[in-house]
């Protein structure tokens, strides 16, 4: 990538010699617009490191195959999840294999400092704690320098050349009899993605001034939920199936003393929430918006069920996130996210690992709801005619949430225009969506596509479902304000939703809902109503 430049219309060309030769030699050299190497600052050799080995990963076509029995309602293994030592042993290379790869990353452990390795829940990553000096002598082509992430003060340490995961054993020097056993090393010659929450939050921009403002008893009754059915004594339960969860990033934190004045205003059970991660409340920071709006929808829809809010770092990927959710004991089987990115962002290698751990995710009978996006058909940054889609929204392993919004003037719902929504350029389509986008690309009145060179249609197509994502009020900087908005509103009530499901199927002696996409699709014409107002 020789743009320097993430703005459409620009291409600043840096050394173009010295970065083609660098091209062919080591790969396809990265670049991104949003952590910036700095240059001339000194780096201690004690400075801690953290990356990870990624193993190749055996039976691939087993795992997915797996998966889609596993959510299939009409195949017999329906609901049979796997336990953490079955995916292990499905996927894990062999013992003597990782072994060989430990010993090669410990053989000098103590020159400089000390190489701790531990491996993933699945044995699929090795996990290495060193420091810089140590890192480099492990990897003779390793220089380390640090980046930091333009408009805060968030620093990492990686390598002075940056690579696609999928291409940096060579430039690594790693041994070649160990490239048979390792698929890449991250979060050494890779940078963060970086990750953007959905929520929209100033009604008084004009052309949301139509958008109706529904109260939380509208939201509700809009779904026709009830809990009425789930005694306390359920409610109160260690069982993993009757909880919730929201997952964030950039360490965005919420208040539990506006959450618990939310709840007293509007007759909600009161729900202190389990915080799993390090929070940073501050007002200035608008990710505190987002967290805030995430655990006060998804308790208004499933009220008074036990809460997780697990939050991570600017630096953390889904991957990071999986494992923790895979590792944390009695983690809820609902979780909602109402963050992601632009899929260009994403190199291949990057979707297929986090796609693999969102296969590990539903096969241990979670389920994963991503908002996705505000932004519309967001315009590719590298190609300015060609649509951009929202990753992991685009995902075929989790289920992607659209936004509504109802009109003041004819109280109808229909599509919030700001929502995001289309085709990915990376994930192809799953088979249950054939029939659905089949019968949607008959519309007439789809963009302009000229050659089909604006955006195709192959790719899986997104959202799955939407929710209400237009104006309610929330709990913030210590009032009541009409701040709730987005796909980042409609996720975690959907979410609600399916949490309310778990929990009837649960007093029903059955197990969670797991990944719910093929059943949704299968139960299109039984399931909330079509959106067709709106664009």
């Amino acid at each position: 990538n020789l743009e320097d430049n993430h703005f459409c219309g620009t291409n600043k060309m840096k050394n173009f010699s010295s970065l083609f030769l660098i091209c062919l030699c080591v790969g396809t050299v990265l670049s991104s617009p949003y952590w910036v190497k700095s240059e001339g600052n000194l780096l201690m050799d004690e400075a801690a490191v953290t990356f990870k080995v990624a193993l190749k990963p055996q039976n691939m076509n087993q795992l997915e195959s797996l998966f889609w029995q596993i959510s299939n309602p009409d195949s017999p293994l329906y609901g049979r999840y796997l336990s953490q030592q079955q995916i292990a042993d499905l996927i894990s290379l062999p013992e003597g294999s990782i072994s060989l790869v430990e010993s090669f990353l410990k053989a000098s452990s103590g020159a400089t400092c000390s190489v701790l390795t531990r491996r993933s829940v699945h044995n699929d990553y090795i996990i290495v704690d060193t420091c810089v000096a140590q890192a480099e002598h492990i990897f003779p082509n390793l220089k380390m320098a640090v980046y930091t992430k333009e408009g805060t003060a968030n620093s990492i340490l990686r390598s002075s050349i940056l690579l696609d995961v999928a291409e940096n054993l060579h430039f690594l020097g790693v041994p070649q009899e160990l490239h048979q056993h390792i698929a890449g090393i991250h979060d050494l010659t890779d940078v963060p993605v970086h990750l953007t929450n959905h929520s929209k939050i100033d009604p008084e921009i004009p052309w949301l001034k139509s958008d109706k403002q529904l109260s939380i008893t509208e939201i509700i009754g809009r779904f026709g939920v009830s809990d009425s059915a789930i005694s306390q004594e359920i409610l109160s339960s260690d069982n993993a199936q009757v909880r919730q969860g929201v997952v964030e990033f950039n360490h965005a934190g919420f208040k539990q003393s506006e959450l618990t004045s939310f709840q007293e205003r509007y007759g909600l059970p009161n729900v202190n929430v389990t915080i799993v991660g390090t929070q940073d409340v501050d007002e200035k920071n608008l990710d505190y918006v987002e967290a805030s709006l995430d655990v006060q929808t998804i308790t208004t829809i499933a009220q008074g069920v036990q809460t997780w809010d697990f939050v991570f770092d600017a630096t953390a990927s889904f991957v990071d996130v999986v494992e923790t959710l895979l590792t944390t004991e009695g983690a809820p089987k609902i979780l909602s996210c109402s963050w992601g990115g632009l899929e260009s962002q994403f190199t291949q290698s990057k979707i297929d690992a986090v796609n693999t751990a969102f296969m590990k995710l539903g096969l241990s009978g979670f389920t994963f709801f991503i908002a996705s996006g505000d932004s519309g058909p967001t315009l590719n940054p590298k190609q300015c005619d060609v649509f951009d889609a929202q990753y992991p929204a685009t995902s075929a392993y989790i289920v992607s949430v659209g936004g509504t919004k109802v009109t003041e003037a004819t109280n109808v719902e229909g599509a919030w225009f700001r929502g995001s929504g289309g085709f990915s350029n990376a994930v192809p389509r799953p088979a249950y969506q054939d029939e659905a986008v089949s019968e949607y690309l008959k519309n007439n009145s789809l963009p302009p596509n000229p050659q089909n060179s604006r955006y195709g249609t192959t790719g899986r197509a997104y959202p799955d479902v939407s929710a209400f994502g237009a104006f309610y009020t929330i709990a913030v900087y210590g009032g009541f304000k009409a701040m709730g908005a987005g796909t980042s509103a409609a996720t975690p009530q959907f979410a609600g939703v399916m949490t309310l499901i778990n929990i009837h199927r649960y007093i029903n002696g059955l197990g969670p809902v797991g990944p719910v996409n093929q059943a949704l699709y299968k139960l299109e014409q039984g399931v909330g109503f079509d959106v067709v107002e709106g664009q």
